[in-house]
C-alpha cells in the first residue's frame, strides 16, 4: 500500500497538511518516499526540518531551496521549484554536514506562501535520533510545528529486543524512565514497550497539536522475523486503541504492508420478517435465534466494536441478545432505527452514523446467513489490513455483497444510499477495487422464507 493512502492524505485538501515525523528508524526515509508518492500524484509537496537534515542526504535532491540567516522563504524561489520538481526542499544554512531547519518565524512565513502556492503538503523531520531506531525525547525535542496536522511518531523493528543502551536506542535514560525500568538492570525493549513508548506524552506523542492525528510507523518490516515484531506491537498499540502502520519504507515495492486500526462489525437486524411469516432475527438455527448466532460468529472475527441495528422488533431482538450483551460487555451495542421500514439503506446509516470516530473501517452482515463462518470475517479483515479498500466474498468467480467491508474512505457514498438496496450500488462503482475471497455457496445462504429454514435443516 502506498504510504499517502495509508496515511489518509486528501490530495486536495483546503489548507495544506503538515505532516511531521519523529523518532528514530527511519524518518528520512519516510519523508522523502512520501514526497516522491504526493509528486507522482500531480500534488504539489514541500520537503523542511525543523532541527536538522544530514547533506549526505540531499544530494542529488531535486528542487533544493537554502535559505541565509534569517531569510525568509522565497515564494518566487519555491514556487520555481513547485513547477519544475513538484517539489521544493528547503533547509536552513550549511552547518558541517547538516542544514540547519527552519525557525519558527520561517515556518509561520512558509505555511503563508505554501497556502498561496496550492501546496498539498509541508513533510518536516522535527527530530533527530543520530541514526538509532528508536528513542525518547528531550525536553527541548520535538520541534513540532503548531499547524501540525498528523504526527508520525517513527520505530525501526531492529530495536524491538535490542538492549535498552546508548549502543540502541538514542537517549535510553530517557526511554527507561518513561517506560518505568530500572535503570541499574539490563533490559530489551519488547513490543509493548515500543507500543506505550510511541503513544506516550512524553514520548511519541510529545507536543503533539490538539487537533493533530497521531498515526505510528513501525519501519523495518523488511524480513519475516521484523514483520513478525510490528504485528504484535501493532496490536499492542490497537489494544491502546491506537492505530498504526507496519512498513518497509525502503522497499521498491508499495511501503506500508499492513494497517493496524479499530474496526467494526455491524450486524443489520431491523427487518420485520415478512417473508418468514415472523421475526427472522428470532427464527432458531440449531437451537441459537439467527440474531445470536451472528453476534457470537463476529465477535469471535475479533472486531473492536459489534453494533447490531434494531428496528422492527426492537425489543425481542435485545431480549435475545442477554447472554452476549453480558458478555462482551461495552464491545456489544445496540442501534435503534426508527426509519427501518424504509429499508436497509437506513439501517446501514443508522450503524455509521453511530461508530467511534476511531473506526477505520465497518462490515456489514444480514441476520439471515446463519452458515458464515469468524474464518471468514478475519480474512476480510485482513484483505483490509493489506490495502483493500473494499472486501466481499466470491462465489464461482461472481462478486456477493453480503458480508462486505468497507474502508471509511467509502462511507460518504454509503450513508448517501437510498431505499432496500444496501451497499450494492457503492460495490458495483468500485468493484475494480475489491479484494474478493472465494467461499462455498453454501456459506452465503440466506434464510428469507419457511422454505429456505426447511433447505438449512
Amino acid at each position: 500500500m502506498e504510504l499517502w493512502r495509508a496515511l489518509r492524505l486528501d490530495l486536495a485538501p483546503e489548507t495544506p497538511h503538515v505532516v511531521s515525523f519523529v523518532g528514530g528508524g527511519g524518518k528520512s526515509t519516510a519523508l522523502f518516499r512520501l514526497a516522491r508518492e504526493l509528486v507522482a500524484q500531480g500534488s504539489r509537496v514541500i520537503v523542511t526540518t525543523t532541527t536538522h537534515l544530514g547533506v549526505a542526504q540531499t544530494q542529488g535532491y531535486a528542487g533544493l531551496l537554502c535559505l541565509a540567516e534569517g531569510e525568509g522563504p522565497p515564494a518566487d524561489g519555491i514556487a520555481d521549484r513547485l513547477v519544475a520538481h513538484g517539489q521544493c526542499l528547503l533547509v536552513g544554512p550549511r552547518v558541517g554536514a547538516k542544514w540547519r531547519g527552519l525557525t519558527a518565524g520561517q515556518f509561520q512565513a512558509l505555511w503563508t506562501v505554501a497556502r498561496a502556492l496550492a501546496v498539498t503538503a509541508i513533510l518536516v523531520e522535527a527530530d533527530g535520533s543520530r541514526g538509532l531506531p528508536v528513542k525518547a525525547p528531550a525536553s527541548h525535542e520535538p520541534v513540532v510545528p503548531p499547524m501540525t496536522t498528523l504526527l508520525v511518531p517513527v520505530a525501526g523493528l531492529d530495536g524491538v529486543g535490542a538492549p535498552v543502551d546508548g549502543d540502541h536506542v538514542h537517549r535510553p535514560e530517557q526511554v527507561r524512565k518513561l517506560l518505568g525500568l530500572d535503570a541499574g538492570m539490563s533490559a530489551r525493549l519488547t513490543p509493548a514497550q515500543l507500543a506505550r513508548l510511541l503513544v506516550h506524552p512524553a514520548g511519541g506523542a510529545r507536543h503533539r497539536p490538539p487537533t493533530a492525528r497521531l498515526l505510528p510507523l513501525l519501519n523495518k518490516a523488511d524480513d519475516i522475523c521484523r514483520l513478525v515484531l510490528g504485528r504484535l506491537t501493532a496490536a499492542c498499540l490497537l489494544r491502546l486503541g491506537q492505530a498504526s502502520l507496519v512498513a518497509a519504507v525502503a522497499q521498491e515495492e508499495e511501503p506500508v504492508l499492513e494497517r493496524w486500526a479499530p474496526w467494526a462489525a455491524i450486524v443489520l437486524a431491523a427487518g420485520e420478517g415478512r417473508r418468514m411469516g415472523r421475526p427472522k432475527q428470532l427464527v432458531p438455527v440449531d437451537g441459537e435465534p439467527m440474531v445470536a448466532r451472528a453476534v457470537g460468529t463476529v465477535l469471535a472475527a475479533g472486531p473492536s466494536a459489534v453494533l447490531v441495528v434494531t428496528g422492527a422488533h426492537g425489543e425481542q431482538v435485545q431480549a435475545a441478545l442477554a447472554s452476549w450483551q453480558a458478555v462482551a460487555g461495552t464491545s456489544l451495542r445496540l442501534v435503534p432505527n426508527p426509519r427501518w421500514a424504509e429499508g436497509q439503506a437506513s439501517s446501514m446509516r443508522a450503524g455509521l452514523l453511530a461508530l467511534d470516530e476511531a473506526i477505520q473501517a465497518a462490515l456489514f452482515l444480514p441476520v439471515d446467513q446463519p452458515l458464515l463462518s469468524s474464518r471468514l470475517l478475519r480474512q476480510m479483515y485482513r484483505c483490509w489490513q493489506a490495502g483493500a479498500p473494499l472486501v466481499t466474498p466470491r462465489v464461482d468467480g461472481q462478486i456477493r455483497g453480503a458480508p462486505a467491508l468497507f474502508d471509511r474512505a467509502l462511507w460518504p457514498e454509503l450513508l448517501a444510499v437510498q431505499g432496500d438496496v444496501g451497499g450494492r450500488e457503492v460495490l458495483r462503482r468500485h468493484q475494480h477495487q475489491a479484494a474478493t475471497i472465494p467461499v462455498q455457496p453454501e456459506e452465503l445462504q440466506d434464510v428469507d422464507t419457511p422454505e429456505d429454514l426447511a433447505r438449512l435443516r
